[in-house]
């Protein structure tokens, strides 16, 4: 009898929309789906989709939150402002620093934050999302282990095509799972857009991958089974917006007057109602504050106020520029209302069985079919 093996890909930011535009999976896939996503990004999404549980639950709303007393940057306390050529060359200093001291095991960057700032903020996310005991919830990992299945697992850590040769090689050996993560297609779409050869061509990599895996799973005398879904989908920037020199043109001084983390889509902000106002203002009517009740409904409510004490978000398409993530416009965003079409992501599988509507559902899903499959 075939020996069964289950492999997700999951492929960072491959949303319907996008999937449908070029066609892709529709030779491969028994069931094709669009697939709900949250709010905020990867950080957000991957969490969510891992444990089933929704931001407010496992903790995590985005990279970055109000700094805790001992926080990772809490030595940077007392730093000056720096000249733009200079912020630069600290911010690499003192991830190499970080770094060597360790603690922080997730994926993170420093963007552009200013390095006088650092101090205010920390990393959310600490732990290894795809390692068992990575999370504030049971993920699909910490249950896998809970039964003793055998799996692997590929990610950020090393380059997407050594992932997709070592997955293959796996076929081989005697693992149940597979699971293979990929964000090479979400930062290509950051550069080029949604509409792009070098899209088309990293999708077409993406299928003779899974084809690959068909064959060798053939030879080794394999039943494989392969889900493949993303965390959320990818939006085409048409307009930007300065929130932030708004707000300096008004005798605002960052981190003098009022505190806030510029996302791309969000302007996250620990102020009066004054700054309040003036932060909606500076949006031109191209964002919106998001009230508790609606917050609330996303599972995004934090009533502590670590990740702001009032959260605006940008209308699809519109990017905050400059933000903490960059000067310069980029070509597509993610991190805008879960509801647009353009943010849902996409679930595809082998199986016929009925799909899960969002990530959320992803982790029972998961569970029924591996339970099923032994």
């Amino acid at each position: 009898m075939a020996r069964r093996v289950t492999m997700v890909f999951l492929v960072d930011a491959l949303g319907w929309e996008i999937a449908e535009h070029y066609g892709f999976g529709a030779g491969t896939f028994a069931r094709r789906s669009s697939l709900g996503t949250v709010l905020g990004y990867s950080s957000t999404a991957i969490p969510s989709l891992l444990t089933g549980a929704q931001p407010h639950e496992h903790g995590v709303f985005s990279m970055f939150r109000a700094a805790a007393p001992g926080g990772t940057f809490a030595l940077l306390r007392g730093v000056p402002r720096l000249p733009h050529a200079v912020d630069w060359r600290a911010r690499r200093w003192v991830r190499r620093w970080v770094d060597w001291r360790g603690g922080v095991r997730s994926y993170y960057d420093l963007y552009d934050i200013p390095v006088h700032l650092l101090h205010r903020f920390d990393v959310a996310q600490r732990t290894d999302p795809f390692q068992p005991g990575g999370l504030g919830c049971e993920s699909v990992f910490d249950w896998m282990g809970a039964r003793g299945m055998r799996y692997r697992a590929w990610y950020y850590r090393t380059p997407e095509e050594d992932n997709f040769r070592d997955a293959i090689a796996a076929l081989g050996g005697d693992d149940e799972v597979l699971f293979v993560y990929t964000a090479e297609l979400d930062a290509l779409m950051h550069r080029v857009g949604v509409v792009h050869e070098a899209v088309r061509a990293k999708l077409a990599r993406y299928e003779a991958f899974l084809a690959d895996a068909q064959r060798q799973a053939r030879a080794s005398d394999v039943s494989l089974s392969v889900v493949l879904l993303s965390d959320h989908g990818m939006t085409a920037v048409t307009r930007s917006v300065d929130v932030w020199g708004a707000l300096d043109r008004r005798g605002l001084r960052l981190g003098r007057d009022y505190l806030a983390f510029f996302d791309s889509t969000m302007a996250r902000v620990w102020g009066n109602p004054g700054v309040d106002a003036a932060v909606a203002d500076a949006f031109g009517g191209f964002g919106r504050r998001l009230d508790d009740a609606e917050l609330a409904s996303l599972g995004c409510l934090f009533p502590g106020g670590e990740y702001g004490r009032s959260i605006f978000l940008a209308d699809p398409g519109v990017l905050i520029v400059p933000s903490f993530m960059g000067a310069r416009p980029i070509a597509a965003m993610h991190g805008y209302n879960p509801e647009d079409r353009y943010s849902r992501g996409c679930f595809m599988a082998t199986a016929t069985a009925a799909v899960p509507a969002s990530i959320l559902g992803f982790k029972s899903y998961f569970e029924r079919m591996l339970d099923e499959s032994r």
